[in-house]
């Protein structure tokens, strides 16, 4: 127990993590759960780029393939960060960055990253130690984990919007607005919870609020960014004078 593994995650062990839509009020269910967690963040002197994760995923993986964050530079901004399904190979060095309290009681990564730069968990043993059996001992590991968020989005505040098509997800800076509807309802999902400050990422999913809806071509509606016939999300045109169609039409490229 208390080990850390960054071992890949057979895809089998990843598809039974929970989706984000399964997950919307754990944080709130579990909040004394949570605030134990962020005080062992604190005790250990952590840095502020290790947060606690709530456990969740996106989408399922295909045999041999592992979910990893990498980043694609936008025009006249930063980098915008997005997680992917992908398959390892020998010349991307690979990084833990998300982790799950697995049955062992060891820390277990089931997501990954190809930005360097975030904190190694090897150097901090007593508190992956302690993380490890509070987890246990609470009952909590398809609860909550831990997160290292390494590159631009280890500052600031995130959305993290889906992306079906690709089966990536990826983290809209928080400056740049959503498209807005009366037809649709928002919900908010906090996923990633620091020492220091409440919340740095959510995630954003969409319903549509009259029936299922379909777009223009008499496809079906689903949550997230879309592009066949134009660029959709949620089934709300995304006009080109706008920031998040920037982002969009750099995803719909980069991805």
């Amino acid at each position: 127990m208390g080990q850390l593994k960054n071992t890949f995650l057979p895809m089998s062990m990843y598809n039974q993590i929970p989706f984000i839509h399964h997950v919307t009020h754990v944080a709130e269910t579990h909040a004394d759960d949570l605030e134990c967690l962020k005080v062992l963040l604190r005790k250990h002197n952590i840095p502020p780029s290790v947060c606690i994760k709530l456990i969740h995923i996106h989408f399922h993986l295909d045999e041999g393939e592992i979910m990893v964050f990498r980043e694609f530079d936008m025009p006249q901004k930063e980098k915008v960060p997005f997680l992917g399904p992908m398959l390892p190979d020998a010349t991307t060095e690979i990084y833990g960055c998300h982790y799950i309290v697995d049955d062992a009681g060891d820390l277990q990564a089931f997501e990954y990253t190809a930005i360097p730069g975030g904190v190694n968990l090897v150097e901090h043993p007593a508190f992956v130690a302690e993380f490890c059996a509070t987890v246990v001992q609470r009952g909590i590991q398809r609860k909550f984990g831990l997160a290292i968020k390494s590159g631009i989005a280890a500052r600031g505040y995130w959305t993290e919007l889906d992306y079906p098509e690709k089966r990536a997800t990826f983290l809209l800076p928080s400056d740049v607005p959503l498209p807005e509807s009366d037809r649709i309802v928002r919900t908010t999902t906090k996923t990633q919870f620091s020492s220091d400050e409440d919340v740095t990422h959510i995630h954003v999913e969409h319903t549509w609020g009259t029936g299922k809806g379909s777009l223009p071509d008499g496809e079906p509606i689903v949550d997230g960014v879309t592009t066949k016939g134009g660029f959709f999300l949620t089934g709300i045109p995304v006009y080109p004078d706008t920031a998040f169609y920037g982002v969009v039409s750099a995803i719909s490229v980069a991805v």
